[in-house]
């Protein structure tokens, strides 16, 4: 049976339900869902997240932009209009490279070399001085499965991950620390073969290893 959100929330004595795989009929479901999904996006990272997000306007006077909806972690940044492949750097050595005039203004150039992830923002080393566009390429969460949404990709791929999530946050819910932490242990090794194999996706990719 397809794992969906009717199937997690039906009552317990219907098959894929989370009340059947704790025999207890008197959970939160909703809850329990949507904190499992977040407790699985914290560490999963597989093929189906990696995603080109929509187009980044910068405009005259920017020096960082909002991070898109659904952002997690970054792959690769580029300034398509200036052709320039922006350099991930640390919030310390963002914060190094930025140069301040005597009335403590961000000094400006027509476009960043180097972007720090802060502030729930891209921030970038200067402030624009003319407008452009970059291009973000990342790991993005999907639609959470919810009663609007009946299925994503982790509920039909991997619904083994959705499983154990759940058990996981029901158990908390039902303040069973034994039963949680068995789950949870469970669970981080699950997740973790599964990044692994979903690296295999990047069999027979040319790497550029070279001096610089």
């Amino acid at each position: 049976m397809p794992m969906t959100y009717a199937t997690l929330s039906a009552a317990k004595t219907a098959a894929g339900s989370i009340k059947r795989w704790m025999n207890y009929s008197e959970l939160d479901v909703d809850q329990i869902i949507e904190e499992a999904q977040a407790l699985i996006f914290q560490t999963l990272r597989v093929r189906e997240m990696r995603t080109e997000f929509s187009d980044l306007s910068i405009s005259v006077g920017d020096s960082s932009k909002a991070l898109p909806t659904g952002f997690l972690d970054p792959i690769a940044l580029k300034d398509v209009t200036n052709n320039i492949d922006l350099e991930l750097v640390m919030e310390q050595k963002l914060i190094e490279e930025r140069v301040y005039d005597s009335s403590a203004v961000l000094t400006t150039s027509s476009a960043a070399t180097k972007y720090a992830i802060f502030g729930e923002a891209l921030q970038f080393e200067i402030k624009y001085d003319t407008a452009a566009t970059l291009k973000l390429v990342g790991f993005k969460a999907p639609t959470f499965v919810s009663a609007t949404n009946a299925s994503n990709f982790l509920v039909s791929r991997y619904p083994h991950l959705m499983r154990i999530a759940c058990m996981a946050q029901a158990a908390d819910f039902m303040n069973n620390v034994e039963r949680e932490q068995r789950y949870l242990a469970k669970l981080a090794v699950m997740i973790q073969a599964t990044n692994v194999e979903s690296d295999l996706s990047y069999r027979g990719v040319t790497l550029n290893i070279g001096l610089h």
